[in-house]
């Protein structure tokens, strides 16, 4: 554990690299859009965008998101942003949208298959320090109002405390720009209280269950756990699968567009040919929950997944949390 002398040291150069470095100075944002405001709506409905689904947003609604979040961005181990899945089209593209659409816009840390670097870097003092200077410059060059971890999944007690540092210091970075950090966690997922504290939302990952994967009942066990564990109710946004998984083969996935296309489902079903996924009713059952509990809202993986249209389960949700 570190004393309070060392982390106050840390804090202080951390700020001192921001201000002082020449080789990390940040450009300031051009005018106040950085700064727009997301949705006034009651209810958080957040979705993620994979950079190879970009080219699908404009299929749906996107007037019902409040934020959303590119995915992703990666840490090298010395402290660096690769940002090689972000193209200057993409980048333009995503803040276009955000314009006509008044969501928040997020970037995504890591992820499945990207989060190999996060212990070499999170563990590192000076790594550490490198990269929160890097993202910091990264987000505000590039105008996203925040950026959204996601360490799949740190191995033993002394990553989960790096992890736990990672995110109260660039919580510390961001608080005066304006900028928001939040997390992707599973609810098995231990995360020192220095870091739920720290973080403005948690996008809770209830979905990929074993067999019928995403259900009511996991939902309300995933939620229990997760307050049990000391995080705020309103910090909470249940994640949400738009995407079915084989219960005899969980390697085997459909998206939910895939699904309506081929099955045509009623509102009421949530399993075709073996494979479990949440209908729009089931959707409406989550978002009572979120109502009910007093959580912040929900989060889907993934809006390219979506069915355009009446059937769209983004719809569904938005309609239920936040209907005038």
């Amino acid at each position: 554990m570190r004393t309070r002398r060392a982390w106050l040291a840390s804090t202080f150069v951390i700020f001192g690299l921001l201000s002082a470095n020449d080789a990390f100075a940040i450009d300031p944002p051009g005018g106040d859009s950085h700064n727009k405001p997301a949705s006034s709506a009651r209810y958080a409905v957040v979705g993620y965008i994979p950079n190879y689904h970009v080219d699908r947003l404009e299929q749906f609604d996107l007037n019902r998101l409040t934020d959303l979040i590119f995915f992703s961005i990666e840490p090298t181990a010395d402290g660096g942003v690769d940002r090689q899945t972000l193209t200057p089209e993409t980048l333009s593209h995503l803040q276009s949208l955000k314009s006509k659409h008044g969501f928040r816009l997020l970037v995504s840390v890591g992820g499945w298959g990207r989060s190999n670097h996060f212990a070499a870097m999170a563990r590192n003092l000076a790594n550490r320090r490198r990269f929160i200077v890097e993202l910091t410059r990264f987000c505000v060059n590039n105008q996203f109002d925040g950026v959204d971890y996601d360490w799949e999944h740190p191995a033993n007690p002394g990553e989960e405390s790096a992890y736990a540092s990672l995110i109260s210091e660039t919580k510390k970075s961001f608080q005066s720009r304006r900028m928001i950090v939040t997390a992707a966690l599973a609810a098995w997922q231990k995360m020192p209280k220095e870091g739920l504290k720290a973080l403005d939302r948690i996008h809770l990952m209830a979905y990929d269950h074993e067999q019928r994967h995403s259900t009511v009942e996991h939902a309300t066990a995933d939620i229990d756990l997760m307050i049990k564990r000391g995080v705020p109710a309103s910090k909470l946004c249940l994640g949400a699968p738009l995407y079915g998984r084989m219960i005899k083969d969980a390697n085997q996935v459909m998206t939910y567009g895939e699904i309506v296309g081929r099955y045509h489902p009623a509102a009421n079903v949530d399993e075709v040919d073996d494979c479990y996924f949440n209908g729009v009713e089931t959707m409406k059952r989550k978002a009572a929950i979120v109502r009910d509990r007093g959580l912040a809202g929900m989060m889907i993986w993934e809006v390219g997944q979506d069915a355009p249209g009446d059937a769209s389960l983004l719809k569904a949700i938005a309609t239920d949390l936040n209907a005038p």
